[in-house]
């Protein structure tokens, strides 16, 4: 398992990991930002920037359980920064709480900087001519193998403080004991594994693992005695943890007069530089370099103590606990522990696409032109063209473009409501074909009648024309139907200008009347004089004929249907309510969820009342239900009046 992970039920896709991550070492599939390990170099950036919760660290917490109760040497060794993660605790408090958990023995990582530092100081005397980069921050050291692996030859050959107290305790104090390293970094369980270093750190701890282990247990450190780290006594190690530490405590002189040394500390620091000195724009002779603001900045350590603040605590432990004679005696105690390692090319890149291949997906998202590139960020790449190039890359996807997202989900509304219209269509053919047919039977008798009359003896020019006249006047009810069941399928522009509410009702109702007459429905128009409203009249008459059909289908054994307009404060309201089976409770709240519906099978595919919220949405408008099993079901439909002063 990769030492950082997405959890996809968690992840939202906000891209905000995308946006943070140094190396681009996300790749999202499916909307879900999935950690790349073979790019990852465990800074922890992600886990820090992720509100939800969907980026986390492995947690070893089972493998330690399993060691303390298998092993009776299992030795604990805390990293300095602990007093930034846990301010209320003193350290020999924490001793005493590790203790309680079941480790044998609590050890100060600062000793292992004691040694290391020392290292550093000869190997910035000797001047090997060329920039020496500090590499004791494991996700620099990554970052180094798989993007600048240029530059592995100016990594310092020294191990890690934590690296190096593992060497002290299995290769001179206790060779039997199991080592576990308590911590602020994350990229730390990565470099326990390297194959360069492993086997001297059995597991690696975060402080919330710590936390999480000290809660299950009911151990409160603060309530705990004191007790005394075991081991070698650290000095000035202890000031490892903070920005500009090693330096101190190697006495590697730090003069802003001189570029001899430079401290790049964060993320965007550290890369440009690195990044500037595989460019050869940089002339240093050391480099101190860490992703975080130093250790007590690691990305597991959340309280809302300041840098100053735990740099204060840092400072203050170490003037307390200062022993120079004992940190000597010990430091030469441990003087022949092999503090040297190597480094290993781990250089991963990506496919890099030609520029057809770029313009290809840059036309897709519909950016191709320069002016439509707006570099808006909301994907987590800087630029359009960058998000273009992880997509054909594979690790990207064109539906984090937000824009291309919006317009593509704007054609999808479209096609819904041309698809909801169409079944409405369907649902109106009945009711239409019996409405034309009435008139057309009455066309075919008074045609059937005037042959026989002008064929016959009693033919009078005046009964000749009342038939012609009744002709007439249902062709031209034939007309008007089909003229409002045209307008209503015609697909046009939505046309805001001011409308009549209850024209819109009337015109409906020309449409689906018969239905509800078929179905022996009563129906009851209570419309009030109504101010007009701004809107399309084609898209409102289709609210309207969603709303009466879906009223008709719920009384199949006939009811009343009531449409009432009336006018309350500056608004504008219109109830559709029928007396058939209403809606249960439980079903309310997802009336107007896409492709919901109560209905039976083949009766409904539960676009209807999506489109009429969608609509009445886009009216600035909204819509209320009421129902009750048994007794009937009220929509309400909400518009603001017009105002010219309001537009």
């Amino acid at each position: 398992m990769s030492v950082i992970f997405t959890v996809p039920e968690k992840c939202k896709g906000c891209y905000t990991c995308v946006r943070n991550c140094p190396v681009k070492a996300i790749r999202v599939s499916e909307g879900i930002a999935e950690v790349m390990e073979e790019r990852c170099v465990a800074c922890g950036a992600c886990i820090s920037i992720c509100a939800v919760g969907a980026k986390q660290a492995r947690s070893d917490i089972g493998i330690v359980q399993q060691l303390l109760g298998q092993y009776t040497s299992v030795i604990a060794v805390l990293s300095s920064a602990f007093l930034a993660a846990f301010p209320e605790v003193r350290p020999r408090q924490m001793v005493a709480a590790l203790k309680k958990l079941g480790f044998s023995e609590v050890m100060e990582a600062a000793f292992g900087a004691e040694l290391v530092c020392r290292e550093y100081g000869r190997l910035v005397k000797e001047d090997k001519g060329m920039p020496v980069l500090s590499s004791s921050c494991p996700a620099v050291v990554s970052f180094i193998q798989k993007f600048y692996p240029q530059l592995i030859d100016n990594l310092a050959p020294i191990v890690s403080p934590m690296v190096a107290m593992g060497r002290v305790i299995k290769c001179q104090y206790n060779p039997e004991a199991k080592v576990v390293f308590i911590g602020p970094c994350v990229a730390k369980k990565a470099e326990s594994e390297d194959e360069k270093v492993a086997g001297v750190i059995d597991v690696v701890l975060t402080f919330p693992e710590l936390q999480e282990m000290l809660a299950g247990k009911g151990i409160d450190p603060i309530s705990e005695e004191e007790e005394q780290f075991s081991g070698p006594t650290p000095h000035l190690g202890r000031l490892f943890p903070m920005p500009g530490g090693l330096l101190k405590i190697a006495g590697i002189p730090c003069d802003i007069l001189l570029n001899d040394v430079t401290v790049a500390e964060g993320i965007d620091r550290a890369t440009s530089c690195l990044q500037e000195l595989a460019q050869g724009k940089i002339k240093t002779k050391f480099m101190d370099i860490f992703f975080c603001q130093g250790c007590i900045d690691g990305p597991t350590i959340d309280n809302n103590l300041s840098l100053c603040g735990r740099r204060e605590l840092i400072v203050d432990y170490t003037l307390e606990e200062a022993d120079p004679a004992k940190t000597h005696s010990d430091v030469e105690k441990y003087d022949g522990i092999d503090l040297s390692r190597k480094f290993t090319n781990r250089s991963t890149t990506l496919p890099t696409p030609n520029e057809i291949e770029i313009s290809n997906i840059l036309g897709q998202i519909n950016k191709l032109e320069t002016e439509n590139q707006l570099n808006c960020g909301a994907c987590g790449y800087n630029t359009c063209r960058e998000l273009a190039i992880a997509i054909c890359q594979g690790v990207a996807e064109r539906e984090m473009c937000w824009l291309y997202l919006l317009e593509e989900l704007q054609n999808t509304q479209e096609e819904l409501l041309r698809a909801e219209k169409l079944t409405s269509l369907g649902q109106l053919a009945a009711s239409i074909a019996h409405e034309i047919n009435n008139p057309l039977a009455g066309v075919l008798v008074y045609t059937q009648l005037l042959s026989k009359k002008v064929t016959g003896d009693t033919f009078k020019k005046e009964e000749a024309l009342g038939y012609l006249s009744k002709m007439g006047s249902e062709v031209s009810r034939c007309s008007k139907i089909i003229r409002n069941l045209l307008d209503f399928a015609r697909q046009t522009e939505p046309m805001l200008r001011l409308v009549d509410i209850n024209q819109v009702l009337d015109r409906t109702l020309s449409l689906v009347g018969h239905q509800a007459q078929l179905q022996n429905i009563e129906v009851i128009k209570e419309l009030s004089s109504l101010p007009e409203v701004m809107a399309d009249f084609d898209q409102l008459q289709q609210v309207f004929t969603n709303l009466i059909l879906n009223a008709i289908q719920a009384m199949p054994d006939g009811g009343r249907l009531t449409l009432r307009s009336s006018t309350i404060d500056s608004e504008v309201r219109v109830d559709v309510q029928d007396t058939g089976c209403g809606i249960p409770k439980e079903s309310l709240s997802k009336l107007f969820t896409p492709f919901f519906t109560t209905k039976e099978k083949e009766k409904g595919v539960g676009l209807g009342l999506a489109v009429v919220h969608g609509l009445i949405e886009r009216h600035k408008g909204r819509v209320k239900v009421q129902s009750e099993v048994g007794s009937g079901t009220t929509f309400s439909v909400y518009l603001k009046v017009y105002s010219d002063e309001k537009g």
